[in-house]
């Protein structure tokens, strides 16, 4: 996991880099978001989970920077994220399933490319794999009534690391504006749980749709009118 220290260098080096680079864009990114916990297995090696209830699906928050690396096909970007999850599970106790409900939410830094498959000067579609870390600010778990607090209790993953994958349509409305329809799936990487004596594994997984749009960065540098 990163530490504060490796995180804040992580963001005072992109905001250099952000400064320096041209053909930067500023982007601000709403939508609806689902998860479940994928391939459990609690501490004695079984899946006691019934992922059969329906899923809830609540909207989360994004914003960033994308910067060109080559020719406005390929893009680096880093944002910032807030997630709400609401995960419909139960467990099973001697074949009965007994609902659970999970109430979460995370904030997260995230990286990682965008390649336009096509990529006109109006419309383009592209890829992207990102990875992000997401920190739990608030969480709980509800089963007959029993309301649990899982970040002061400490039986819940506090932080994870995830990737990112999926596909987007951008169409760019001005000079200095585009919006984008994004679709994105994405997997924690499978470990122990470490942050509770509970030793669990478990893939986070989550789907989400969103709507963005695009802010080209204009930057005004001093022209050089000749000589040395």
């Amino acid at each position: 996991m990163l530490n504060n220290k490796t995180t804040y260098s992580f963001l005072l080096f992109f905001s250099i880099l952000i400064y320096n680079v041209s053909g930067q864009q500023v982007y601000i990114e709403s939508g609806v978001e689902s998860a479940y916990f994928k391939d459990y297995v609690n501490d004695k090696g079984e899946n006691t989970l019934d992922l059969n209830y329906s899923k809830s699906y609540e909207f989360f928050l994004e914003s960033g920077v994308r910067i060109n690396i080559y020719k406005n096909r390929l893009k680096w970007g880093l944002g910032l994220s807030y997630n709400k999850f609401k995960i419909n599970t139960g467990f099973y106790s001697q074949n009965e399933s007994i609902p659970l409900t999970y109430n979460l939410a995370h904030v997260g830094i995230k990286t990682g490319v965008n390649f336009a498959i096509v990529n006109e000067p109006k419309f383009k579609v592209q890829v992207h794999a990102l990875l992000s870390h997401d920190w739990l600010i608030s969480g709980t778990s509800t089963y007959k009534n029993v309301v649990n607090d899982l970040y002061k209790e400490g039986t819940f993953d506090r932080t994870f690391i995830r990737f990112h994958k999926g596909v987007s349509v951008e169409y760019t409305v001005t000079d200095n504006i585009a919006t984008y329809i994004n679709y994105n799936v994405a997997d924690s990487f499978r470990e122990k749980n470490k942050d509770s004596n509970i030793e669990e594994i478990y893939t986070f997984h989550s789907d989400a749709i969103s709507f963005g749009i695009l802010f080209n960065i204009i930057n005004y540098r001093p022209k050089c009118y000749g000589g040395f």
